[in-house]
């Protein structure tokens, strides 16, 4: 008989060697309290992941595909298989359609949406996958408020007796605040919908905390999204976009990367960085 080229002793040791890296990983997480913010590079489409204080996952919006699930598996602990707090900006595929994966794959605490005029069948039969799966399920409008921890979801769109049969008109707007930092997201909302913003905003300085770090940026930078006047209102340091490489919309448009770099912002996007990353200060 010939010797194994294995010996049993080198296993035992690459073993250990394993768990001990592991076991590294694991705590060197577990002790970290930062807040992680992803913007997932899903192709021509939408989806963020948050980790609040290494502890409470919240996904807003999942992309087009299955791509969302590698965007987890990168970003989100191995171990943990619960997301907490889900949000769908508005009932477009590009923005719902992975969560069909996510629901097989993670369990979801609740699920928080708008309540549009008009869905498709696909959209309703998500929904149903959702009920039937005993997931907590709600709509959200203007004034709701949603607290973790020391970290606050704040909507500012759409108001609740919003009607409109464009479906990017309903497009849930909404602050991202932790401490002093803030985060404006805005699905795909429209010129009509921003120049509503800017005046509730500016006609009341008590309903919307701006301006803000960050600015997701409304359509995937169509140029039926961003507004000129609603850019300088939110003054972001850095805007994201969230778009597909070589899409044939022609996305990011020409009209909104002049109107960000004439206002000094950094551009962030996926279809150039593919995920991007922000970790909070402690």
């Amino acid at each position: 008989m010939h010797d194994s080229p294995i010996k049993i002793r080198d296993l035992i040791l690459a073993f250990l060697f394993s768990l001990i890296i592991i076991i590294c990983l694991f705590f060197g997480s577990y002790f970290n309290r930062t807040t992680k913010i992803v913007f997932c590079d899903v192709g021509q489409g939408d989806a963020a992941y948050i980790r609040i204080k290494n502890k409470i996952d919240v996904l807003i919006d999942a992309g087009p595909d299955k791509k969302i699930l590698n965007c987890l598996g990168r970003h989100m602990p191995f171990w943990d298989r619960k997301i907490e707090l889900v949000i769908l900006s508005h009932p477009n595929k590009d923005h719902y359609a992975g969560f069909s994966y996510i629901i097989e794959r993670y369990k979801l605490d609740m699920f928080i949406t708008v309540n549009p005029v008009i869905t498709s069948k696909s959209y309703k039969k998500l929904v149903s996958k959702i009920i039937d799966k005993k997931i907590r399920f709600q709509y959200e409008s203007a004034g709701d408020k949603i607290k973790i921890d020391q970290t606050l979801f704040d909507f500012y769109w759409p108001p609740g007796d919003f009607k409109s049969y464009q479906d990017n008109d309903y497009s849930l707007v909404f602050l991202f605040e932790e401490n002093d930092f803030r985060l404006l997201f805005t699905g795909d909302a429209s010129p009509k919908v921003l120049n509503s913003l800017y005046s509730l905003c500016v006609g009341n300085k008590n309903f919307c905390s701006l301006p803000v770090n960050i600015l997701k940026i409304p359509h995937h930078g169509s140029r039926t999204g961003l507004t000129k006047k609603f850019l300088e209102l939110a003054d972001p340091m850095i805007a994201v976009i969230s778009v597909g490489k070589n899409n044939s919309y022609g996305h990011p448009s020409k009209e909104v990367l002049d109107m960000l770099k004439a206002q000094n912002v950094k551009i962030k996007r996926t279809d150039v960085d593919g995920d991007i990353v922000f970790n909070l200060k402690e």
